[in-house]
Formats: structure tokens, sequence, C-alpha cells
């Protein structure tokens, strides 16, 4: 999966070229993984690509988002569909993760 990684006003932005399944999430989760070991504290992850949320997706944005939390960071969500966002809401992730 082409993942894009760039920084802005200091928040790293990760932005997944297609959605975010099964064969490929542990992709995104190492590339986030690997920004928190290098000290980044504000990671936002942009969900243009990305219209449906599985079941290890969102267990693997709230494992980042405790994470980072426990480092004094923030994670966030940026361009999240209508439906992502009723789930996100659903599941009270939205209570830990910023949505933008």
């Amino acid at each position: 999966m082409e993942i894009e990684i760039r920084e802005e006003d200091g928040v790293v932005i990760l932005k997944p070229g297609e959605e975010i399944h099964f064969d490929n999430y542990r992709e995104v989760e190492e590339k986030l993984n690997t920004l928190v070991q290098q000290g980044k504290t504000n990671i936002m992850v942009d969900m243009q690509n990305v219209s449906h949320l599985y079941s290890m997706t969102l267990g693997m944005f709230n494992r980042i988002a405790q994470n980072l939390a426990e480092r004094g960071g923030r994670f966030f969500l940026s361009n999240i569909s209508s439906g992502v966002r009723k789930i996100l809401k659903a599941t009270r992730l939205d209570k830990i993760i910023e949505l933008r």
C-alpha cells in the first residue's frame, strides 16, 4: 500500500492510499508505531481514501491513541466520511481520538 507521510505545523500526517483492511492494516500500524518511537507526539491520519472501518483498524487506532496519550501526545483523524464518523461515535473512540 502506498502511504504518504508529511509534517505540517508540528503534526505528522499519514495518508493511506487505499482502504485499511485485513491485508494491510499492519503496515499502517507499523508506520504509526515507528513515528511514535521516533518521538512524534502529534499524529494525524488523513482518512480521505478510507470509507469503511474494520475491527482491527479500530483496535489499532485505539492502541496508537493510548500510546500517544501516555507520552503527552494527540492522535487525530481528518477527512472522515459520515459512515466512519458514525462508527467512531458508536464505539466511543471519538472520546479518545480527535476527529477533524
